[in-house]
């Protein structure tokens, strides 16, 4: 199979995206067998797999008309077809495993604006990773591509990226980033998390947003439990024989995400000090 194929990920429906959900939503029969919400439902965070533009409107009648960030935590290449959202997969996702922020953000721009430019657009179907779209073939000049940033825009919502293998822990430098730009929004704003699929990634930055308000009132238990029954990823559930490749990336990812919050408990002087910097004095 040749590599990465362009590929549909959601058709250009009015569907809400795979795994939406809210941390302002109640857990369903919430009891005394519950784990430690506190903080949580106060959370303006929500989570999802990749949305199409009607999907991305749906999405904003849940969130509201307030002020509001796409978190876009995917490294490999995508953006819009006609609505749709579209990627460029590679094997296990991981298409840009290796490379720069700038490369990235370079190779992104240069496959859509060939999709612009092209006097047609074929997609590939990849079994298992394709959205059921049936295309009665190529579509024909014009079409309308968009990146995630633009797409954003025009639907009335700011727009930040984090570049993240899929599967895998985020690296160090884009933990600093991530924490100082939570660090730069009110309580009051909107933070929507996506990766493809809304499982891994996007469970792990929103487990990292609540770590950062509450992990001084909250046991890191109850904070990955709370996650795990609002529809995210259970991240103690790892097995090496049914997970495969994914299994000792999980491994680390746990592992990072249980260090975080030990950096998120620590923190006395409001996350001036970095992800980064925390590592060195744990390491000295």
């Amino acid at each position: 199979m040749e590599l990465p194929l362009l590929i549909i990920e959601a058709d250009n429906t009015d569907d809400l995206p795979l795994r939406f959900r809210m941390a302002s939503t109640p857990h369903s029969g919430e009891t005394a067998g519950m784990p430690d919400l506190a903080g949580y439902h106060e959370l303006n965070i929500s989570g999802s797999g990749q949305f199409s533009e009607k999907g991305l409107r749906r999405m904003r009648q849940l969130i509201g008309e307030g002020p509001a960030i796409i978190v876009d935590l995917r490294q490999e290449c995508h953006g819009f077809v006609n609505g749709m959202a579209v990627c460029w997969f590679g094997t296990h996702n991981n298409a840009n495993k290796g490379l720069s922020r700038e490369q990235v953000e370079e190779q992104e721009a240069q496959r859509l604006r060939g999709l612009k430019e092209a006097a047609e657009v074929a997609f590939d179907y990849l079994e298992g990773k394709s959205a059921e779209v049936h295309l009665p073939g190529p579509i024909s000049s014009p079409v309308t591509v968009q990146s995630e940033k633009e797409l954003a825009k025009q639907e009335g919502f700011l727009y930040t990226r984090f570049f993240v293998t899929d599967h895998h822990r985020p690296g160090d430098d884009e933990v600093d980033r991530f924490i100082t730009f939570v660090n730069s929004q009110t309580n009051e704003i909107w933070l929507h998390f996506h990766c493809r699929g809304g499982v891994g990634r996007t469970t792990t930055f929103m487990l990292m947003y609540d770590m950062m308000r509450n992990a001084k009132r909250v046991g890191l238990s109850d904070i990955l439990e709370r996650h795990r029954l609002s529809g995210g990823r259970d991240m103690y559930r790892m097995d090496p024989q049914r997970d495969g490749y994914k299994y000792a990336p999980a491994v680390e990812r746990l592992a990072f995400l249980q260090q975080f919050y030990q950096y998120c408990a620590d923190d006395q002087d409001g996350f001036e000090t970095s992800w980064s910097e925390w590592l060195k004095r744990q390491n000295s």
